[in-house]
């Protein structure tokens, strides 16, 4: 903070920029309003005489700054001042780094309070943080804040949305936190160290003690003041809203951590052996920010070097003079260098140079690759944590530390170092695969190893490391957006390699380094500053039995698949079944799917989640135009959440979508489909079929349809018929491709019965297509002691459909057929069809396959679409297991009467 006061109370800040605008509006009201009289020429004489006399005063203040300065500095060496900032130690440069980021966090509070009084507009937190920070680092830097600090806020602020005026209200009250914020800490130092601000203003200590009383006065009474309702200053246009109440508290506590912060960044250079605490160096500090303030100087630059050696007479020039140039490179130039860069990457946004326009294309071809970056650098970020929990401590750092932490903290903290070690290696994993989850916990374990890191030895380099990967990591959020967890599915034997290899190569590292210490059961017990060998076993078997359980828990642990569907609305579905040319469609009726509907509510897909497999029953459903809408829509939403998308029994229409989508194809089958216009049951073609219907009628079976709305009185004898079948076979009921046992399922459908002697001895739901498409059924139950009456009921049901003008009756498919048997067919042929040779016993390839081949159809291919490899057999088993019946039998509970 410090100088950047400059900038807040010089005239070209905070009330000179409402000035500013406030000219600006009486100008352009000056050619409507009546003439005023004229100020007296005096007055004006006077006013002229000042503003051409104020660059000579400047320039009269600064000569006299420079030859104060110069008189301080007489007869010094200066080779001595550069050998002392040279010898600045590693571990404080980080320490001042740390409390100079301290300070600008809270000067981006300045500007969220400034953002509240001066607008109404939505600023996003980000635009806020990004202004505040390059304005006052580079006005700072460079001075001149009207040109320079004014310029970057009024590009970051303008591109936001708000106008000349705003701006300038938002500086004024950010100028009154800063003074708030002043006033907060020289009223606390004066009151408790009034002799050391004494030693800069030469004032009586009872005088400093009573000022500084009086300005905590002065901050109650402003607090007191904005607790009694909304208060403002100004008029119309340039009318600000200060801060009330818990805000103005909030807005004074702001101030203080921002100069306290600011003057902690030059204090820990100060030679250690000069007697002086923090709140007297803070006192010292703030006046010299008031003497460089009233200098006028271009960032107090000589003017707060002076009043620093008037006020501290007893430190060797030398080291005072190298501390505060120090301080300048960590809390002016760095931050400067760091805001131009922000600064840059705006304007780019903002241009449409050719340069802009080549930094997006190379931006664009970086993005694909980062998440695998930035999983190698977390990586890198666990084995440097793991590899500085084997390797001794630093004794000169660690005489500094003992004197601000305690052993236990330490010692706690080279156990947590090499905990989130093993953790980042593990969460390396899901940045690969882009998990959003595991960008958040890798975040917050590589911020607590940045912590830990300090706090168990001033081990700043790996700090830094770690700096930069959480900074990295930051900045690319949206890279990262998959929903699923961490351990969505088992570690791969390539992670536990690596993860076994890297402690393995710590461990022997760590027995290296200490090889010459004797090994006995006393170590693990010993806690002392010295006992880095003790803190190497106590941390590596730690890591290991961390280690071994994240990787034991990733290798049995599975997150479950969502089976739980969505409630069942017929409203959402309609318009799209009322489009969908095949008759399966009515399988979303089903109960146990979810949908992903086109914003037009005329298409879906319906689909179930199984592992990490999402599965699309068949194509997409509705208008065929939004087809290769939803499926990327699908593909993005699998994305998300890192799992493969599967599209089951798709026909021939839609495979060069699926193709587009990325995805293999592998043949599953043949469907039957039987031209209802070429079926007969008369002449020579039609004798079978002829002798099926006499059967029926020898036996006294007859056929017939109940329509939907007559099903409910029927349910009790199904569902006798749907028990009698399941035991007979002694399975369970399926799902998914097929329907299974629902009283409200069944009741939306015309059931086709067939009885006998008044008896219902088997039935099958009916499934009406378009008008002129096909017709089919589904769930087919019969008793064990009618074999045959397949045949009797589906001729029944030709013969009906072709009544009602329908063109095709879907047989369904039979799996495993139509597979090249040619040398040069893919793999994926020469394994079905052996297992469709060999698994004829279990299933009946051949003979299903031969069974509707009787009704001459015409054969279509279905296929598989995913995305193949080796996920291939997985996702083959997540299919057939969600089919099987299990998360039929889950859902379909809640359905069944």
């Amino acid at each position: 903070m410090p100088i950047h006061a400059l900038r807040a109370a010089e005239p070209n800040s905070g009330h000179d920029a409402l000035s500013e605008v406030g000219s600006i509006e009486a100008a352009g009201a000056a050619s409507e309003a009546p003439l005023q009289p004229k100020a007296p020429s005096s007055a004006r004489n006077w006013r002229v005489l000042l503003h051409r006399a104020a660059p000579a005063g400047l320039v009269a203040i600064i000569a006299a700054m420079v030859y104060l300065l110069a008189k301080l500095l007489a007869g010094r060496d200066f080779s001595m001042v550069a050998a002392s900032a040279l010898g600045t130690k590693p571990h404080v440069i980080v320490l001042s780094l740390l409390f100079s980021a301290l300070s600008y966090c809270a000067l981006t509070g300045y500007d969220v309070f400034g953002v509240r009084a001066a607008t109404d507009k939505s600023v996003p937190f980000r635009t806020i943080a990004a202004a505040s920070f390059t304005s006052y680092a580079i006005g700072h830097t460079l001075g001149f804040p009207l040109f320079t600090a004014g310029a970057v806020r009024w590009r970051i602020y303008g591109a936001a949305g708000l106008n000349l005026a705003e701006v300038a209200k938002l500086t004024a009250v950010a100028a009154l936190t800063l003074w708030t914020g002043m006033a907060a800490v020289l009223g606390i130092s004066a009151t408790l160290e009034p002799q050391a601000l004494a030693a800069l203003d030469r004032l009586p200590v009872g005088l400093n003690q009573a000022l500084g009383i009086a300005l905590l006065l002065a901050l109650a009474g402003y607090v007191f003041w904005g607790r009694r309702g909304e208060r403002a200053i100004g008029r119309g246009e340039a009318r600000v809203r200060l801060p009330g109440g818990k805000a103005a508290v909030a807005q004074i506590v702001l101030g203080l951590v921002d100069i306290s912060a600011a003057a902690a960044a030059l204090w820990v250079f100060l030679p250690p052996d000069i007697d002086i605490g923090f709140p007297a160096f803070a006192a010292l500090f703030a006046g010299g920010i008031l003497l460089a303030i009233a200098s006028h100087v271009p960032a107090g630059l000589g003017a707060f070097e002076a009043a620093l050696l008037l006020a501290l007479p007893d430190v060797p020039t030398a080291e005072l003079v190298s501390a505060v140039l120090v301080w300048r490179l960590t809390y002016t130039l760095i931050p400067f260098l760091i805001a131009v860069t922000i600064f840059a990457i705006h304007e780019m946004r903002r241009s449409e140079t050719q340069f802009s326009h080549t930094a997006r294309r190379i931006r664009r071809f970086i993005l694909p690759f980062v998440p695998a970056a930035l999983a190698a650098l977390t990586f890198l970020g666990g084995l440097v944590l793991l590899t500085s929990g084997a390797l001794p401590s630093d004794y000169s750092r660690i005489r500094a530390l003992r004197h601000l932490v305690p052993l236990p903290f330490a010692e706690v903290s080279h156990l947590v170092g090499s905990t989130a070690g093993v953790v980042l290696l593990i969460l390396s994993r899901g940045l690969m695969r882009r998990l959003s989850s595991a960008w958040t916990l890798a975040v917050l374990v590589i911020g607590a190893g940045m912590v830990v890191s300090l706090a168990k030895g001033f081990d700043w380099e790996e700090a830094l490391v770690l700096g930069a990967v959480l900074v990295l990591l930051l900045t690319h959020r949206s890279s990262f957006y998959r929903k699923a967890g961490i351990f969505a599915e088992p570690l791969e034997p390539r992670w536990l390699v690596a993860l076994g290899f890297v402690l393995g190569c710590s461990i022997w590292l760590g027995f290296t380094v200490f090889q010459d210490v004797d090994y006995s059961h006393d170590l693990w017990w010993q806690f002392s500053w010295q006992d880095d060998a003790s803190r190497f076993l106590r941390s590596s078997l730690v890591a290991v039995v961390i280690g071994a359980g994240l990787s034991l828990y990733a290798m049995i642990h599975r997150s479950p698949g969502r089976q739980r569907a969505e409630p069942l609305r017929l409203d959402a579905l309609t318009p799209a079944l009322a489009h969908a040319e095949r008759a399966d469609a009515h399988l979303a009726l089903l109960e146990d799917k979810r949908f992903l509907f086109h914003e037009a509510g005329d298409a879906f897909l319906m689909y179930a989640v199984r592992g990490k497999s999402w599965i699309v029953m068949g194509d997409p459903i509705g208008s065929p135009e939004r087809a290769a809408d939803l499926m990327w829509r699908f593909l993005e939403e699998v994305d998300r959440h890192a799992g493969w998308p599967i599209f089951y029994q798709v026909s021939p229409t839609h495979l060069p979508l699926y193709l587009d989508g990325g995805l293999s194809l592998v043949k599953l089958g043949e469907e039957a489909h039987v031209d209802l216009a070429e079926f007969t049951t008369e002449g020579k073609a039609g004798k079978d079929w002829r002798a099926a219907l006499n059967r029926a009628k020898r036996e006294s079976f007859e056929f017939a349809i109940v329509p939907a709305a007559e099903v409910p009185a029927h349910l009790a004898e199904l569902k006798r018929v749907s028990d009698a079948w399941l035991t007979e076979r002694g399975a369970g009921e399926k799902g998914f491709s097929i329907g299974f046992w629902s009283a409200s399922y069944l009741s939306r459908f015309d059931v086709a019965i067939i009885r006998r002697e008044g008896r219902i001895v088997a039935f099958a739901n009916i499934w009406y297509g378009q008008p002129g498409g096909e017709i089919t059924i589904d769930l087919m139950r019969h008793l064990p002691e009618v074999p045959g009456i397949m045949d009797l009921l589906f001729v029944n049901l030709m013969q009906e459909g072709k009544a009602r003008g329908y063109r095709w009756f879907n047989l369904g498919m039979a799996p495993l057929s139509g597979l090249s048997g040619h040398r040069l067919a893919p793999s994926w042929h020469k394994v079905a069809a052996f297992v469709a040779r060999n698994g004829e016993r279990f299933y009946g390839f051949k003979g299903l396959r031969a069974y509707k081949e009787k009704f001459k159809p015409v054969w279509e291919p279905r296929y598989l679409a995913s995305p193949g490899g080796w996920a291939l057999p997985q996702i083959l088993l997540d299919v057939t297991n969600l089919i099987s019946g299990s998360p039929a039998k889950t859902l379909g509970k809640g359905a069944r009467s």
